[in-house]
Parts: C-alpha cells; sequence; structure tokens
C-alpha cells in the first residue's frame, strides 16, 4: 500500500513538471520562431510587397515550410498547455475537469488539421 502511495506521488510530481516544462520550453521556441517569422516578414521584406507571390516564393523553401509548421505545432502545444493549467486550477469536479479538458484537445487538433492543411495547400498548390 505505502508503495502505491510513493508510485503515484512520484506520478503527479513527473506529470507536474512535464506539464511545467512543455510550457517554458515551448515559450522559448515561440519567442525565437515569432521573432524570426516577424523579421522576415516586417523587416527583412518591405510590407507593401509581401503578397501571395512572396508566400509562395518562401514556402518553396523546405526550411520556411518547416519553420511556420513548426510556429504552428509549437503555438497549439503552447496555448493547449496553458488553457489545461487554467481549467486545472478552476475546474473543481472531475468530470468537469475531465469535459473541458477533451474539449480543448478536441479544438486543438482541429485546429491542427486546419492548419496543417493550409500549409500543405500552400506548398502543393
Amino acid at each position: 500500500m505505502i508503495s502505491q502511495d510513493v508510485d503515484l506521488q512520484e506520478r503527479r510530481r513527473l506529470s507536474e513538471r512535464s506539464r511545467y516544462l512543455t510550457i517554458r520550453v515551448t515559450g522559448v521556441m515561440l519567442a525565437v520562431l515569432a521573432l524570426g517569422h516577424y523579421g522576415l516578414t516586417h523587416i527583412v521584406n518591405d510590407v507593401a510587397e509581401t503578397d501571395s507571390s512572396f508566400i509562395a516564393r518562401r514556402w518553396s523553401s523546405v526550411l520556411w515550410v518547416t519553420w511556420d509548421g513548426l510556429l504552428l505545432g509549437t503555438t497549439l502545444l503552447h496555448a493547449a498547455a496553458g488553457l489545461m493549467a487554467v481549467v486545472r486550477d478552476h475546474r473543481t469536479g472531475r468530470a468537469s475537469r475531465r469535459t473541458w479538458i477533451i474539449g480543448l484537445l478536441g479544438l486543438v487538433i482541429v485546429l491542427l488539421i486546419i492548419g496543417t492543411a493550409t500549409i500543405t495547400y500552400g506548398v502543393l498548390g
């Protein structure tokens, strides 16, 4: 019995640590990815000349497709982890918490599918 309690506490501690690290690591990644995106789109290139042909040229490079895919995935992971932390803090009932988390995960999956389809359609034409 004591062994099970210790095991449960250890799993909870690892779970909390992984949630904490997920939010921090994705935050740092977002800073790099978003600032790189902003720098390319608004500083290196003239905003007035940014049009669909600019995006087509940019997405012809594997680097920028990967960059935008990472930006999409990292953003959704960071947002989902943050929203789940809020739900865990403010929903006291287990069923309510579970419903909210399942709903959030469903929304993240839908947004990931839409974003991936957009990038794929943009690359393949």
